[in-house]
């Protein structure tokens, strides 16, 4: 399947990530790592556009979104939620399953912190309508591709290479019917644009084993 905006070009609508060269699934899960992720806890219930500006966000002490959360009833099989429902955990040894989680309430930007990018699979995060969220399967949205600096990996206009503990900030600009992103407060240059005027939700789509990521 094409990326995410190659799908939005020609279908005129959200597109849904899907694996590409998957990994042989791991033969282990270690969970000790949440003890390593800032503010962590036990877990709870279970277009590329080259920006001419930087655009500023919150300091990072603030959060952006006081009440912003990640939903558990609306979270994959394979994801664990800690820290008063802001850091999500995911344990996938099958890298054929992928695995969604959704914020608790649409938000116009949220900023998250890659704790950790995991190991193998595909990481996106973005935008879904709360009606395109499908916990185990093909959520639909607007979507940057999170890249493994390490891995040296080429991506394309909707992909970005990351490192642990980098920020990532996502904007959805209602009055000009766009999504943008930033690293670490700089501007990337992923644009989506003639994004429709409705309520959409933080959303991460994962088939990676190990991933640990925060609102903030």
């Amino acid at each position: 399947m094409a990326s995410p905006q190659r799908a939005r070009e020609t279908t005129g609508d959200d597109a849904s990530p899907t694996p590409t060269n998957a990994p042989e699934p791991t033969n282990e899960c270690n969970r000790g790592d949440a003890a390593q992720i800032p503010d962590a806890s036990e877990p709870d219930l279970k277009k590329r556009k080259v920006a001419e500006a930087t655009m500023s966000v919150d300091s990072p002490s603030r959060k952006v979104n006081e009440h912003l959360v990640w939903d558990t009833n609306r979270c994959g099989d394979l994801i664990l939620l800690s820290n008063k429902k802001q850091t999500m955990e995911t344990c996938i040894l099958d890298s054929d399953q992928w695995n969604c989680v959704l914020a608790s309430q649409p938000a116009s930007r949220f900023r998250v912190r890659l704790d950790k990018l995991g190991r193998g699979g595909e990481l996106w995060i973005g935008y879904c309508k709360k009606d395109r969220f499908v916990p185990n399967g093909s959520t639909r949205g607007r979507f940057c591709q999170i890249l493994r600096a390490d891995d040296g990996v080429t991506g394309d206009d909707t992909s970005h290479p990351f490192c642990d503990g980098d920020e990532l900030t996502i904007t959805h600009h209602r009055a000009n019917h766009t999504i943008v992103f930033q690293k670490n407060g700089q501007d990337i240059g992923i644009e989506y644009e003639h994004v429709t005027d409705e309520a959409r939700y933080p959303a991460i789509v994962t088939n990676s084993d190990q991933v640990f990521m925060t609102l903030l």
